[in-house]
């Protein structure tokens, strides 16, 4: 077998390497042979992964019960919205198998969607139950926040964009690929903050980031072909112009997706300043105002008012008898309500809910702070009071779920802190440490709350202050009554002591009670300094 070799290749390896011809080209025939050796392994590793990971025979299909049993173990509470979008996610893809393994059937000619639209508090798990939910079925699936989109030809990312997005979660080695996933095995979409996009009845006209926004998902959901690439990028659009170039004939379905198969959920609070979707929902329930839309004419003021309802069932939840009518007095359009034709709605998490999230869901938060704190030698344990104490000031913030992270974060972001690499291998956390974790945790370190916050303000700002025992006897009692930590009445009481920091009033600085008794000391002192530096300025010039 003859090889050619380049005698320029040869000449420069000579130069390089100071070596003879011979040395040069044995040097050479090795390292061509090493280089396609490695070739041929690489493109047999990448067409038998391509082979093993290509997806023959799509997801899964899973009855609405095996899903609701999945999502129970992530999801407390929330029944009614959990059955409601397992049974139309377990059909939707359960067609979707049908009609690819028969292409040729004749019962069904138009795919009639379970697109489900879901109202609720915040924080209550509407998102999160989708995103469970795409977990088990394996299928792309995108959240999205209606508020970053607008309508299609204006700035900003387009509902359009939203397909697009989901296909670069598909699997596959090329964006057809990806698309071709999507278009034969579907995929769902979850826009959240679609109550954001709802018309404000004080505005005329046309409003292009809310009522074109609706309309743009309308025609999503309306099985739109959509190019799977942004045809207004300049890739596309240079792409575009050398296959005109080329004399290719540019065949536009070829690189575009239908959005048959994908599934659309919206969700939202329905929140608004002025009215509700809950408060429309109770005045037509309860008489307050009824309401009767017929054509442009409103006719309001019939029936006489109560507050019965309101006293006696304060936690009830009128997100589960809003209908189509309310949907569109809120603001969203006529036609995109008529699309979504599933309904549903989350209940406002009880401090119940937020112990059973704690302690029994499948990802607990407090199996993460175990995890974390073991990955130093730390073991972590809760008491039922711990709990209980954070469950209920979870509740008190109105956030729902996402309330107990900001909680415990608050309460072990010190701990976190000190006790990785210390000589403590245990931390048992109960309702004294939640209530002031600060003190807790200097007085476990045999650290002085007066101390530390000294040291932490000389770090921070330069300024060593000095507080003698009245002051600290003082302060104490200002904690007392307060009923907060030491630490904490030391920051409330001394933080615009930063001040002394511009200022320059030397170090080591007393701090006397006139000083904590006064919120606007350092306030008065700072302006008093800058007011003498200007007049030292003005008599300078």
């Amino acid at each position: 077998m003859k090889v050619s070799i380049p005698k320029s290749d040869i000449e420069d390896i000579m130069k390089e390497y100071n070596c003879t011809q011979e040395e040069a080209t044995s040097a050479y025939l090795a390292a061509r042979k090493k280089a396609e050796d490695i070739f041929k392994k690489s493109v047999e590793q990448d067409l038998q992964s391509k082979e093993n990971s290509s997806p023959k025979e799509g997801p899964k299909v899973y009855t609405p019960r095996e899903l609701k049993k999945y999502l129970d173990g992530y999801v407390v509470g929330q029944e009614e919205y959990k059955r409601r979008i397992c049974i139309a996610a377990s059909y939707h893809f359960a067609v979707i198998k049908f009609l690819k393994e028969n292409p040729e059937q004749k019962r069904i000619k138009r795919f009639r969607k379970k697109n489900t639209i879901i109202a609720g508090p915040s924080g209550s798990g509407k998102t999160y139950c989708v995103e469970v939910l795409g977990d088990i079925l394996q299928v792309p699936t995108l959240t999205v926040d209606a508020t970053d989109y607008t309508e299609a030809g204006y700035v900003g990312k387009s509902a359009d964009d939203m397909i697009r997005e989901l296909i670069d979660m598909a699997p596959g080695f090329s964006r057809k690929e990806q698309a071709e996933f999507i278009a034969q095995n579907g995929g769902i979409i979850f826009v959240d903050e679609i109550d954001k996009k709802a018309k404000d009845g004080a505005l005329a006209g046309h409003d292009i980031s809310r009522e074109g926004f609706q309309r743009s998902v309308l025609k999503l959901i309306e099985r739109k072909l959509i190019p799977i690439d942004n045809p207004n990028s300049p890739m596309s659009q240079i792409q575009e112009l050398m296959e005109r170039q080329q004399g290719q004939k540019n065949e536009k379905k070829d690189n575009m997706i239908s959005t048959e198969n994908i599934l659309f959920i919206l969700g939202g609070s329905f929140q608004r300043r002025i009215e509700s979707l809950e408060s429309l929902v109770k005045k037509r329930l309860t008489g307050d105002a009824r309401l009767e839309r017929e054509n442009e004419l409103i006719l309001e003021g019939f029936g006489s008012k109560t507050n019965s309802l309101e006293d006696k069932e304060k936690y009830k939840n009128y997100y589960k008898y809003a209908e189509t009518r309310d949907y569109i007095r809120f603001g969203l359009i006529p036609e995109l309500v008529g699309r979504v034709p599933i309904r549903t709605f989350v209940n406002l998490l009880s401090k119940n809910d937020l112990i059973r999230i704690m302690e029994e869901t499948e990802d607990s938060i407090l199996s993460q702070y175990k995890l974390e704190f073991e990955l130093f030698d730390i073991d972590l344990e809760v008491s039922k009071d711990a709990i209980d104490y954070i469950a209920q000031e979870a509740e008190n913030k109105k956030t729902g779920a996402r309330a107990l992270v900001s909680v415990w974060e608050n309460i072990l972001t010190d701990f976190q802190f000190e006790l990785p690499g210390s000589n403590f291998r245990k931390l048992k956390i109960d309702r004294l440490l939640c209530e002031k974790p600060k003190d807790y945790l200097l007085k476990i370190l045999e650290k002085s709350p007066f101390v530390d916050f000294l040291e932490n303000f000389r770090r921070e700002y330069g300024v060593e202050l000095v507080l003698d025992e009245e002051i600290e006897k003082y302060v104490e009692a200002k904690a007392s009554e307060m009923d907060l930590q030491i630490s904490a009445t030391l920051k409330k009481l001394l933080s615009p002591a930063a001040a002394l920091n511009y200022i320059n009033m030397g170090s080591p600085y007393k701090v006397t009670q006139e000083m904590l008794e006064d919120e606007k000391y350092f306030d008065k002192l700072f302006i008093e300094w800058h007011k003498s530096q200007r007049e030292a300025e003005e008599n300078e010039e």
